[in-house]
C-alpha cells in the first residue's frame, strides 16, 4: 500500500526525474534512511504490476524512466498530496465549475489537510473573486452569486491555464486529478470530443495559431460549451453572422447533444475573431485601421530605437496579422491577463520599456494591458534579432577626390552605419579590382560601372538625406547608440564599479553618448537607498504603522505616491506576511507601477521588534520598483549579503545613517569579492 510519505517522494521524482537520496531527504525534510526504505517499497509495488522500476545508479542517484507512470500504483489507491498552490487551483476550479459539489469534508479527506486549511483556501479564493463580482454563499450547500459577463471571462481565463495539460499525453498526479475534475464538470459531454472538434476545424480551415491564441480560443470554446450544457445565460453577444461551415457547426452540435440558436452560433463563430492566426487576414476586420496603427507603431519604434524596422517585411506581416484581432479585443473589452513579462530576455528589457512608452502615448492603444504590450514587444525583438544576425556590411568605397575627401566619407559611414570598409580605391582602378568575394556593397562618389554584379550606391561627398535613404534601402543598418553604449559598458566589466563609471562618463562626453537613455538596472542596494530613506524608531505599535512609516520615507523623496502604500497594505492583507522572515527582516513591497515614480528602497530599524502576525522583525526594507525586473540584481545581491555575511546583525546595532551606509557598502564589497574569486 502506498502511504503519504511515499507519495511525497513520488511527487518529487515525478518532477525532478533524476535525484539522489540525499537531495530527496533534504528537499522533503526526511531521514535519508527513510527515503531508501520508501524507494524499495515503491519499487515493490511497481514490480507487482510489472511496471518499470525506479533505477538505482552509482553514488546514490535515482533515475525515473520515461515509460514509468506512477499513477498505476496510486490512482484510486491512496489520497493525493497536493502543494498549497495546487490545492488552491483545484478548489478554485470546483468553485467556478462545480459549486454544488463543493464539500469541505471530502476535500479534507482527499487532500489530507485540516478543515481550517480548506476554509482558509476558500476564503482566499472568495476574496480574489470579489473584483469580478462573484460571491460564494452557503445555505444548505454552496452557490455562486453575481453571474455576469465578468464571470464568463473569469471562467474562460481559468480554463486557459489547463489547455496545455489537456493537450499532453502523459500527466502527473495533480494533472490527472485536474483532468478528472474537468471531465466531471462537462459530463455527459466528452471533453476530448470537443478538443478533437477544435483540432479538426483548425486543420480544415487551414488555421495556424500562435500558442497563446490557440489556448485562448480553446478556453473560450470550452467555457461556451459549459454554459450551454448548464443552460446558463452567456452574457455575451456577437455582431456578425456565423462563419463556421454548416457541417462543422452540425458536428459541434452532435458533440454537445443539442441544437444551437442562431445567436449561440454567432457567438461560437465570433471567438476566432480575437485570435492571431497565421493565415490570410480576415476581411471582416478593420484592416485600414489595423494597417494605420501598425505603420504608426513601427515608425515610432524606428524613431525611439533608431533601428530600420520598415525594411523587415516579416515584422510588417506579423504585426498586421496580430493587430486586427487586437483591435477587436480592445473594442469588445477582451483582456489577456496572464503574466507574460517573463518572456522578455533581460538584455532586451529596454525594448519592452520603449514599446510600452510608445503604446501608452497612442490614443488607440493606451488601454492595452501589460500582457498585450509584451506580445507586441516580441514582434520587435524578433525583428531586432533578424537584423542583428548580420548587422555589418562589407563596403568597397570608390572615391577619386583625394585622401581628405575619402577620410570624410569613411568617418561618416562608420559613425552612422554598421559597416566594415574593406578598401577605398579610385574610379580608374575599378576594372582591375579582383577581391570581390566578401564585398556586400559598393559606394561611389562618381558615375561608374562595375565589372561584377554587386549592389552599387552613388552618393555625394557630404551626405544628403537622399543619400542616407539610398544607403538604408541598400541594406546598411544605422548604428544604435544605446546598443553600442551598453556593449562598451559590458566590455569594461574587468574594472571595478567606480572606475567603470568614470570611464563611461568620459566615453559619454567624448563620443557623443550624452543623450543616450540608458535603462536603469540596479545592481547594488547602495544604488537604491538614499541616506534620507533610512530611519530609526524605538518601537512601532503594529505592522500597518510600520508599513506607513517605511512608505513615508520613499514618499518624502518623491519616489512613490500614497497609492503605493495602499498597494502594500492590500498585498499583505490578501497574501499574508510571506515577505517577512521571522526574527530577521521584512522586504515590504506592493504592485509594480502602483504609484511608483522611481525605483528606490527605504530601511526602517526599530529597537523593539514589530509583529507581522506570528512573525516579528527589527529590520524593514521597503522596495518600490517601476517594473518587475530592474530591481532584481540589487535584491539578489541583498539576499547574498544576508546569507554570506553578518549583514543583518550589524544593521540591528546601527544607530546612525552613516553606520548603516558603511555596513551596506562593506557587505557589498565582501559579496563582490567572493563573486570575483575563482
Amino acid at each position: 500500500m502506498v502511504k503519504a510519505r511515499m507519495l511525497k517522494i513520488i511527487r518529487y521524482l515525478e518532477k525532478e526525474k533524476i535525484a539522489s537520496y540525499r537531495e530527496i531527504s533534504e528537499a522533503l525534510d526526511l531521514k535519508e534512511r527513510s527515503v531508501r526504505y520508501d524507494i524499495d517499497r515503491i519499487n515493490d509495488e511497481l514490480s507487482l504490476l510489472h511496471a518499470p522500476l525506479i533505477e538505482k545508479r552509482p553514488k546514490g542517484m535515482l533515475f525515473v524512466p520515461d515509460d514509468l507512470d506512477f499513477s498505476v500504483i496510486v490512482e484510486d489507491k491512496a489520497a493525493f498530496v497536493f502543494s498549497p498552490e495546487e490545492r488552491l487551483n483545484i478548489i478554485r476550479l470546483i468553485i467556478l465549475f462545480d459549486t454544488e459539489n463543493l464539500n469541505i469534508r471530502k476535500l479534507c479527506d482527499k487532500m489530507q489537510v485540516s478543515r481550517r486549511s480548506i476554509q482558509n483556501d476558500i476564503d482566499l479564493i472568495q476574496k480574489d473573486m470579489e473584483p469580478y463580482q462573484l460571491f460564494l454563499e452557503y445555505n444548505r450547500g454552496f452557490s455562486l452569486r453575481g453571474e455576469s459577463e465578468l464571470s464568463y471571462r473569469t471562467r474562460s481565463q481559468e480554463l486557459k491555464k489547463y489547455v496545455p495539460i489537456l493537450e499532453k499525453n502523459r500527466h502527473n498526479l495533480y494533472e490527472n486529478y485536474v483532468i478528472k475534475i474537468l471531465r466531471g464538470c462537462f459530463e455527459p459531454i466528452h471533453l476530448q470530443e470537443i478538443l478533437r472538434w477544435i483540432s479538426r476545424q483548425s486543420s480544415e480551415m487551414d488555421w495556424t495559431f500562435s500558442d497563446e491564441s490557440y489556448q485562448w480560443y480553446v478556453a473560450n470554446v470550452l467555457t461556451f460549451t459549459w454554459y450551454i450544457k448548464n443552460h446558463l445565460p452567456l452574457f455575451i453577444s456577437a455582431k456578425e453572422e456565423a462563419n463556421i461551415p454548416k457541417w462543422e457547426m452540425e458536428a459541434y452540435e452532435s458533440c454537445i447533444g443539442q441544437k444551437l440558436t442562431p445567436e449561440q452560433k454567432r457567438i461560437l463563430s465570433g471567438f476566432i475573431r480575437y485570435t492571431s492566426r497565421y493565415d490570410i487576414l480576415d476581411l471582416n476586420l478593420d484592416l485600414i485601421g489595423a494597417e494605420e496603427i501598425t505603420h504608426r507603431l513601427i515608425t515610432q519604434m524606428e524613431q525611439v530605437l533608431d533601428i530600420d524596422f520598415s525594411s523587415d517585411r516579416i515584422l510588417w506581416k506579423g504585426l498586421l496579422n496580430h493587430m486586427g484581432p487586437l483591435i477587436e479585443r480592445v473594442r469588445d473589452h477582451i483582456q489577456l491577463n496572464e503574466e507574460a513579462e517573463s518572456l522578455i530576455p533581460e538584455e532586451y528589457f529596454d525594448v519592452y520599456r520603449q514599446v510600452r512608452h510608445v503604446i501608452q502615448a497612442d490614443p488607440h492603444l493606451n488601454v492595452l494591458t501589460e500582457n498585450e504590450i509584451v506580445y507586441l514587444t516580441m514582434y520587435f525583438l524578433g525583428s531586432i534579432r533578424r537584423i542583428e544576425k548580420n548587422p555589418y556590411m562589407t563596403v568597397l568605397l570608390i572615391c577619386g577626390y583625394g585622401y581628405g575627401t575619402t577620410t570624410l566619407i569613411k568617418d561618416t559611414l562608420r559613425s552612422k552605419f554598421q559597416v566594415h570598409i574593406k578598401e577605398s580605391i579610385s574610379a580608374y582602378q575599378i576594372m582591375n579590382y579582383k577581391d570581390w568575394d566578401d564585398v556586400d556593397l559598393v559606394i561611389t562618389t562618381v558615375r561608374t560601372e562595375l565589372p561584377v554584379k554587386k549592389k552599387l550606391v552613388r552618393v555625394n561627398v557630404v551626405f544628403t538625406d537622399d543619400d542616407y535613404g539610398r544607403l538604408r534601402r541598400a541594406g546598411l543598418r544605422r548604428k544604435n547608440a544605446l546598443r553600442n553604449f551598453l556593449s562598451i559598458e559590458k566590455r569594461l566589466d574587468f574594472l571595478d564599479r567606480d572606475n567603470r563609471r568614470k570611464v563611461m562618463d568620459i566615453i559619454k562626453e567624448e563620443f557623443g553618448y550624452q543623450e543616450v537613455k540608458v535603462p536603469e538596472r540596479y545592481n547594488h542596494i547602495s544604488e537604491m537607498i538614499r541616506p534620507e530613506a533610512i530611519a530609526f524608531k524605538d518601537e512601532i505599535p503594529n505592522w500597518k504603522d510600520a508599513v506607513s512609516d517605511a512608505a513615508r520615507l520613499l514618499e518624502a523623496q518623491g519616489s512613490i505616491t500614497r497609492e503605493y502604500y495602499n498597494s502594500m497594505i492590500e498585498t499583505m492583507e490578501c497574501r499574508g506576511f510571506y515577505a517577512v522572515t521571522d526574527g530577521q527582516f521584512a522586504l515590504l513591497h506592493g504592485s509594480a507601477n502602483a504609484g511608483v515614480m522611481e525605483s528606490a528602497m527605504s530601511l526602517l530599524i526599530t529597537k523593539e521588534p514589530v509583529r507581522f502576525g506570528d512573525k516579528k522583525t527589527n529590520l524593514m526594507f521597503c522596495l518600490a520598483s517601476r517594473d518587475k525586473k530592474e530591481h532584481i540584481p540589487a535584491v539578489a545581491r541583498l539576499m547574498r549579503m544576508i546569507s554570506m555575511t553578518d549583514f543583518l546583525e550589524k544593521l540591528k546595532k546601527c544607530t546612525t545613517t552613516e553606520q548603516v551606509l558603511n555596513v551596506i557598502e562593506e557587505s557589498e564589497r565582501t559579496v563582490e569579492h567572493s563573486e570575483t574569486v575563482p
